[in-house]
């Protein structure tokens, strides 16, 4: 799989952990490492003075870019670039105008208050970007990724079209990894039915068809592991889908999740699902997401 792949940086810790990441996972790839300075007030030209300001802030940023690169030890492409802006809006449209296949960034960067929240400018870029976006967040004990390389990959499965392409992605970009699909159950229920004794809620629950479902998930994740020359392990979980998903990752050694999300037209072209959302702001390993 040929990618051009954008690692947007700030200085941060994570987002210098994303190029690592980057490099790594594309190590052959042309990568480019993008820096958007926000806007500021420059008043000396204003007074008809030189600014020594925007001087200043210049070489300051490409210091900063070059400076990322230098930890670069791949085999790749790895050119830098500069633009101005507001983030949220600059990312996306960089990649739109540039012609970017992935993007790998740190969950958040300067600024950030919670460790396992997503940033403002993280959520914009996942919700969207047409492309896979893979978030990256650090850890406790700086274990660098250069020497955790990806032996599992989950990906929540339910059939739908965003979770068939998850299921590619992971089989083509991971594979030297096991795959798992997981398909957690919860029934759909569009509407309600009134129980007024243990029997009903047996009968209530018996009717919803979770099993016969499940097996026809399942079994579907199996034919695109065929259609991809691969195996698939499958695995379900019980509850609300974020919530079994997170736990299922809790509970098992999962090194990368690759989920699907739904897209749709609107005011931003592309709009998180709340399921993947969840994950991508509460689960503690790099995750991927697939439209």
């Amino acid at each position: 799989m040929s990618a051009r792949v954008l690692v947007p940086v700030d200085g941060s810790a994570e987002s210098r952990r994303a190029f690592t990441h980057a490099t790594v996972r594309f190590p052959d790839q042309d990568i480019v490492v993008l820096h958007v300075i926000e806007p500021f007030a420059d008043h000396t030209k204003a007074g008809g003075h030189g600014s020594g300001r925007t001087e200043h802030v210049f070489e300051k940023r490409q210091r900063l870019l070059d400076d990322v690169v230098e930890r670069d030890d791949g085999t790749g492409t790895i050119t830098t670039d500069l633009v101005y802006g507001r983030p949220v809006h600059a990312i996306p449209r960089y990649v739109e105008t540039n012609e970017i296949d992935e993007v790998v960034m740190g969950s958040r960067g300067h600024g950030g208050t919670a460790r396992l929240l997503l940033g403002s400018v993280a959520d914009a870029v996942v919700r969207r970007v047409p492309v896979p976006v893979t978030v990256v967040r650090s850890t406790d004990d700086g274990d660098d990724d250069r020497h955790r390389p990806v032996a599992r990959v989950l990906v929540p499965f339910d059939q739908s079209v965003c979770s068939r392409n998850a299921l590619d992605y992971a089989f083509e970009r991971f594979p030297d990894a096991a795959v798992t699909a997981l398909f957690v159950e919860y029934p759909r229920l569009e509407t309600y039915e009134r129980v007024a004794s243990e029997d009903d809620l047996d009968d209530v629950a018996a009717a919803s068809g979770v099993a016969e479902y499940t097996r026809d998930v399942l079994a579907t994740a199996r034919r695109i592991a065929e259609r991809n020359d691969r195996a698939v392990e499958t695995a379900t979980a019980t509850g609300d889908p974020s919530g079994g998903i997170i736990g299922w990752i809790d509970r098992n050694d999962v090194d990368h999740v690759v989920i699907g999300c739904h897209g749709r037209s609107g005011v931003a072209r592309w709009l998180l699902g709340s399921v993947a959302e969840a994950v991508v702001r509460r689960a503690p390993v790099p995750v991927t997401t697939v439209k």
